[in-house]
């Protein structure tokens, strides 16, 4: 490289170029090393530059690390979901959630799923799940670790296709709680999943105890929907059926009732009773013994329920005998009550098994056919 010393000093006329440093004069030959040892530098810069991206490059996820894209967990188009299958790893506590024609979802093939559950996790989880990052390096040994043993992995049918459109395992959460892991099967690189406008983890909307997917309603027709209602005692006289007939009309069938002495206005308002009547809980003492038991003695009333948006539905009611947590309550002669008058036990035709249900939530439906004679007349 040539270099014109005379078009230096021509433009920096001011400097002294006989200055020296060491009181040696500044020559060509040093301003030519300086220039040189400075690019030297200035490539060595660029060099390291380059290598610390390749580094971070290197480290970051690809999206061809797990089949499709590692984002998509996601599911789209959740009206077209038929099943979602959800289990443990060893496979003894499993989760099918199935849709019917009706659009109403079962659970396990044997219970009425709870509606309103099931679309929380289909429209309000599963279908909004972002990635937030990968999992830290460090962690992946024991997050993989974990989610061998206690991963759910979950598996999401569309339009009753025999083959899962998705299958992907749900891990344990992030230290600050703010996020939850997940995975593809066979994969080794776990994301931090969450729910954008949500501070907290996900996996606990993975539910896989079957009695919390279990809908709590009995009864949840509206009065245009009901077809026929009876109620059934032990003593007739007590029972009666109301059966629809077209244009808002009904016929009362009854011992004690007749077209005279029938109080319309009494049995329209009841039929609008049974729009949503829910158990309390369940007996969680899996014992055949009590059902055998409820079984073989007769309800002190059964409600039975034909509507055209959930078919038959069939309440039985026996009486719940009391605990001696019950203290103070007492008949009017000062006996200690053998029963409980606030709870009863319950058999419904669609779950097998025993119901807890409230006085206070069914009483209003627990009518009597005097209940609806017309004392004006």
């Amino acid at each position: 490289m040539l270099f014109d010393f005379r078009l230096v000093k021509s433009t920096f006329p001011l400097v002294n170029w006989t200055t020296s440093v060491n009181n040696y004069p500044l020559h060509l030959s040093h301003l030519n090393r300086f220039m040189q040892s400075k690019r030297y530098v200035l490539i060595f810069l660029a060099l390291v530059a380059v290598l610390v991206g390749l580094f971070f490059l290197k480290n970051q996820p690809k999206k061809g690390d797990t089949p499709g894209d590692y984002q998509d967990f996601a599911i789209e188009q959740t009206e077209e979901v038929t099943m979602i299958f959800m289990t443990n790893q060893s496979g003894d506590k499993q989760i099918y959630l199935k849709r019917q024609e009706d659009n109403s979802w079962t659970i396990n093939d044997k219970h009425p799923a709870w509606q309103k559950k099931v679309n929380f996790l289909l429209n309000e989880t599963m279908a909004k799940v972002e990635i937030q990052g990968p999992a830290a390096k460090a962690a992946v040994p024991n997050i993989l670790k974990y989610m061998s043993i206690n991963g759910i992995k979950v598996e999401v049918y569309r339009n009753n296709q025999k083959e899962p459109s998705k299958v992907y395992l749900v891990g344990n959460t992030t230290p600050s709680q703010l996020g939850t892991y997940f995975k593809f099967p066979g994969e080794n690189m776990p994301m931090i999943m969450q729910i954008p406008g949500f501070n907290g983890f996900v996996n606990s909307r993975y539910e896989l105890d079957e009695d919390e997917w279990v809908s709590p309603t009995v009864f949840g027709s509206s009065k245009s929907e009901i077809q026929m209602i009876e109620v059934t005692y032990p003593e007739a006289s007590k029972s009666f059926q109301i059966e629809t007939k077209p244009q808002d009309k009904f016929a009362m069938t009854s011992e004690v009732i007749s077209e005279e002495n029938k109080n319309t206005g009494a049995i329209k308002s009841y039929m609008t009773l049974f729009e949503k009547l829910n158990y309390e809980t369940f007996v969680f003492t899996k014992s055949d013994s009590l059902i055998d038991s409820l079984q073989n003695t007769s309800p002190f009333c059964t409600i039975r329920v034909k509507s055209s948006n959930r078919g038959l539905d069939e309440l039985k009611f026996y009486y719940k005998e009391s605990n001696e947590k019950m203290h103070g309550l007492y008949d009017k002669d000062g006996n200690a009550l053998a029963q409980d008058p606030s709870r009863y036990y319950a058999l419904y035709n669609k779950i097998d098994r025993v119901l807890i249900v409230q006085d206070y939530t069914f009483n209003k439906v627990l009518k009597t056919a005097e209940d609806f004679i017309n004392r004006t007349n």
